[in-house]
């Protein structure tokens, strides 16, 4: 690790770098829950839908930069809720990922915290994450960033 990891907004040449990361992350995740099993073709969908995306205005991807190596990333986006709500705009975080040899190193909440200057930018005011149960890791790391949970979404395997 070098002295400063830096966070900017994701360009076109981070995308293979940025799916390297989601690779990682889903194989961790895997681990914990085989729902999360990559198909064949899963990276390749995942790197369709960065380019789509990075450049759309309701979209906010920041990485995290070491030096000349990315070790983080989180895509944010701005979504609705059902129009027989008051509030109609929420930030939905979709995922957030740092190399495993930098977990640990605050990077996640900085990545978090330049997301949260974005959506105050387009006055999003509730911001939402979906989280795996399994995976105490993240459910600690955003606990620890304030978040608290509202929903509980269920299954069952038949």
């Amino acid at each position: 690790m070098t002295k400063e990891v830096f966070i900017r907004q994701a360009v076109a040449e981070d995308v293979p770098f940025i799916v390297e990361i989601w690779k990682e992350l889903m194989d961790f995740h895997k681990e914990l829950d085989a729902i999360f099993s990559r198909s064949a073709t899963g990276h390749e969908k995942f790197t369709e839908y960065v380019v789509k995306n990075i450049q759309n205005e309701d979209f906010y991807i920041v990485v995290a930069v070491d030096g000349r190596d990315l070790v983080g990333y989180c895509m944010a986006k701005i979504s609705e809720y059902p129009p027989v709500l008051q509030e109609q705009r929420y930030g939905d975080i979709e995922n957030i990922a740092v190399t495993e040899k930098y977990r640990r190193s605050k990077i996640g909440a900085r990545l978090l915290n330049e997301v949260r200057k974005w959506y105050l930018e387009k006055s999003i005011r509730r911001v939402e994450a979906k989280v795996s149960k399994f995976n105490k890791v993240s459910t600690g790391f955003w606990a620890k960033m304030g978040f608290t949970p509202y929903l509980e979404s269920v299954f069952l395997e038949i």
